[in-house]
């Protein structure tokens, strides 16, 4: 089944003024383009056997539940690989040629030099399908510092509209939350499962979230976050290690993207966490005020005269 063309529309709006595809490197635009090209190869063999690694522990949501039906149609796991390791990150379907995920969590893999995505209605990730990558990037405005405008992008080789399973795309959120103290606006991050002790699951989970206040943010990272930046803490479950690039999902809205997770270690208490602030970064364009001006009246048509002819 295609992917939801109205949803779809709405993103590619969104994104078209920062992105450009791999043929327009040479003109100027908002986004960083690295040119890579991967061959599809099946879920065994990017469990690390015929790739370098760096013996890291595969870091998923831990102690998350199960991802419910619908938080499976768009998420995507990623496999990243560089001369010397091997890293999974997260993201979710873009376009019917496009995964999103975290700018500072791919540059945190170091020199690039393959990515394998995979994406399906399923919980397992046996039973996903590999696609190869053509290109990847970020946006230009990325700061690998301050982690503003933290947003990347991965092109696939293939279509997801040809896919055999039903795939979705949800749209951006464009409107930020009013959020409060009293009232906490409830999220899930949704990545691969882990549990508590560290093994691995290989099933496609939700940690549950809610959204801080900015004065919250200050207080726990201890300096006010870049205005592309928000904060959010996990409530049950949690995305650590790998889970870079995993979408923060509030009204059925993608809200935020999970910054690069790879300093993560697990704990028993919440974890507070840097997003990207999609509604500031992809804020759509101002539009001209209503003009409320009553227009002038039409001027009243002359008294009608009477003529006498004469004789």
């Amino acid at each position: 089944m295609a992917l939801s063309e109205v949803k779809l529309i709405l993103l590619l709006l969104l994104l078209g003024g920062e992105f450009c595809a791999k043929a327009q490197q040479d003109e100027v635009s908002d986004l960083e383009t690295d040119a890579e090209s991967t061959d599809s190869t099946d879920v065994d063999e990017q469990q690390g056997t015929n790739h370098p690694s760096d013996g890291n522990r595969i870091g998923r949501i831990y102690n998350g539940a199960p991802a419910a039906s619908a938080n499976q149609l768009y998420p995507a796991l990623l496999m990243v690989y560089s001369s010397s390791t091997v890293r999974r990150l997260s993201g979710f379907i873009g376009g019917p040629q496009q995964i999103i995920t975290s700018a500072s969590a791919l540059v945190a893999v170091g020199d690039i030099t393959g990515i394998d995505v995979y994406v399906g209605n399923t919980p397992k990730i046996n039973t996903t399908l590999a696609y190869g990558a053509s290109s990847f990037g970020r946006l230009r405005k990325f700061n690998a510092t301050t982690l503003e405008y933290d947003v990347g992008f991965v092109d696939l080789t293939g279509n997801l509209n040809n896919d055999p399973r039903r795939l979705g795309v949800l749209s951006l959120a464009t409107t930020e939350i009013a959020v409060s103290t009293t009232n906490r606006t409830k999220c899930v991050v949704i990545g691969w499962g882990q549990s508590a002790n560290g093994s691995d699951t290989y099933i496609l989970s939700q940690a549950d979230y809610e959204l801080l206040t900015d004065q919250e943010c200050t207080s726990a990272f201890g300096q006010s976050l870049h205005p592309t930046l928000l904060c959010a803490r996990s409530v049950q479950g949690y995305a650590c290690d790998f889970d870079g690039g995993a979408p923060l999902v509030c009204n059925n809205e993608v809200y935020g993207i999970l910054t690069d997770q790879s300093g993560c270690t697990p704990s028993s208490t919440a974890k507070v966490q840097k997003f990207a602030n999609l509604p500031v970064i992809f804020s759509p364009p101002a539009t001209a005020p209503t003009n409320t001006t009553a227009p002038a009246p039409t001027p009243a048509a002359p008294p009608r005269k009477n003529y006498i002819s004469c004789p």
